[in-house]
């Protein structure tokens, strides 16, 4: 009856956009639930840590990248330290629990005792009589040192990102899936953390508003109570996978038998380093962090002067993240594979340098224009000018987030399934986290570099230069693709 309903041509629709064997219905439906709910967890904190940062008196959104230059890119290190050492010590399962608990603590610690207390631990004082000394010239350090609350903040969801998202949860999926499921699956996979970001819009909209006239910790508060939850259970669906899934690997799995990785940081390091294709990939993560985040920097300066107020800088945050889901979803389900299986892998990896470079080079001769182009104050007035290119930056940051978990994302986890078992363990442990921390870092320290340098306070007048290094940036990732393409195993391309 349901084959006379569903046309021939649903149907090859349906299995070209869910390749999914009758075998894998399990497998896949743990695996894309447990990526939702890590990603929701993502998108959740990382639309919250920006928000009292960006829009808090004495603050700017330049103190983001001395936080990610300073801060975050050192403790990245140390985090990879620790994670080798205690891969080799413990079990994979008893690595995640322990990460993904460690995490809910702070999370909790932040939203129920220190925010709570932020009056208390703030030391205004100490950071007036600092801002006196400097004579205002070092203000986002400054801003760093009197809301250290929610630095830790913002320090603990990049992390999130980078260690429970990248790094545990692809590691997990690429030891259960072999090459040719990767190839049908990865899609789908990615997919949900698209939705992810549809169902995360609504939910933060909906706490914003509902105490937009009142102390904005009740929102934090609200919002980082669906963060436990979703934390429970994903501890709770891992655990069901990880018991499902480790007796269910395909027989024609290229993987090798299993054994204890027991090489040092150090010695991974060099492995490496000594690698051309790891080499390429790391060149390739490093430059997608620093082309994204070096243009998200100045975009977030103008979403502050267009969007003041707390409430309604989340809001338009939160609408950012709406629509890079719906633009991924639409990339993932119509694009990505197709495009993957018709043209290739080179010709799909090459796509995210292209569109995030094009579209990000635009958006800095605008900045540009905006100090250095008259006419433009001619027909626009300064407000509308502002907003025009802010819209603009947030365009740019939902085509290039998009555009990096469709595309970027799917190709880079597809080039490390045949490498060898300490290849696909510690080395993507140090590209994965530190390869796309240097990315952040390295955008991070040339605007730091660049506020010293030209004694400013605000990164907007300097667009013509930053246009430089993106176009420099973007097209080193290029070329790093190709020579990826040519050391590729020709058993993944499609």
């Amino acid at each position: 009856m349901t084959k006379g309903i569903v046309s021939p041509r649903a149907i090859r629709w349906l299995q070209l956009v869910f390749p999914i064997k009758k075998r894998e219905r399990k497998k896949v439906s743990l695996l894309i639930l447990l990526k939702f709910l890590i990603s929701l967890v993502y998108s959740l904190l990382a639309t919250l840590k920006d928000t009292k940062l960006v829009t808090a008196h004495h603050s700017a959104a330049e103190i983001i990248p001395i936080i990610k230059g300073a801060i975050v890119f050192p403790l990245s290190i140390a985090v990879l330290v620790l994670y080798a050492a205690l891969f080799n010590r413990l079990k994979p399962s008893t690595l995640f629990y322990g990460t993904v608990s460690f995490f809910l603590l702070l999370i909790l610690l932040y939203g129920f005792v220190l925010y709570p207390n932020a009056d208390r631990l703030t030391p205004d004082a100490a950071a007036d009589w600092l801002q006196h000394y400097t004579g205002g010239k070092q203000l986002h350090w400054v801003a760093v040192f009197r809301y250290w609350i929610h630095v830790v903040f913002f320090v603990i969801a990049e992390l999130w990102g980078q260690i429970v998202l990248m790094l545990l949860y692809w590691s997990f999926v690429n030891s259960v899936c072999t090459l040719q499921e990767a190839k049908r699956l990865y899609a789908l996979l990615i997919t949900a953390g698209d939705v992810a970001l549809l169902v995360s819009a609504p939910l933060i909209n909906t706490y914003t508003n509902k105490y937009s006239n009142h102390d904005f910790l009740l929102t934090i508060q609200a919002l980082i109570g669906y963060v436990a939850v979703f934390c429970l259970a994903i501890l709770l669906i891992y655990g069901l996978a990880n018991h499902t899934l480790g007796h269910t690997l395909s027989t024609d799995s290229i993987q090798l038998p299993r054994k204890k990785l027991q090489l040092t940081l150090w010695q991974s390091l060099k492995h490496v380093a000594t690698s051309k294709y790891l080499a390429s990939i790391a060149l390739a993560t490093v430059a997608c962090g620093l082309s994204m985040n070096i243009v998200e920097g100045t975009c977030k300066a103008y979403l502050k002067e267009a969007f003041p107020k707390e409430s309604d800088y989340q809001n338009f945050y939160a609408s950012i993240s709406f629509w890079t889901g719906v633009t991924a979803c639409c990339f993932s389900f119509f694009l990505s594979g197709g495009i993957l299986r018709k043209f290739g892998w080179k010709i799909t990896a090459r796509i995210a340098p292209l569109l995030i470079g094009a579209i990000g080079c635009f958006f800095f001769l605008m900045s540009y224009g905006r100090y250095h182009f008259p006419f433009l104050s001619d027909w626009l007035t300064s407000k509308q000018l502002i907003l025009y290119i802010a819209t603009l930056g947030a365009i740019h940051m939902v085509i290039a987030k998009a555009t990096k978990y469709a595309f970027f994302d799917k190709t880079t986890q597809m080039a490390y399934i045949p490498l060898d078992p300490e290849a696909k363990i510690k080395g993507k442990a140090i590209v994965d986290l530190l390869g796309s921390r240097l990315g952040k870092a390295g955008s991070a320290w040339i605007q730091i570099a660049l506020l010293e340098f030209f004694h400013t306070n605000s990164i907007q007048p300097l667009s013509g230069i930053l246009f430089i290094f993106l176009c420099t940036t973007t097209i080193c990732w290029y070329k790093a693709i190709g020579t990826i393409d040519k050391q590729m195993p020709s058993s993944t391309e499609t």
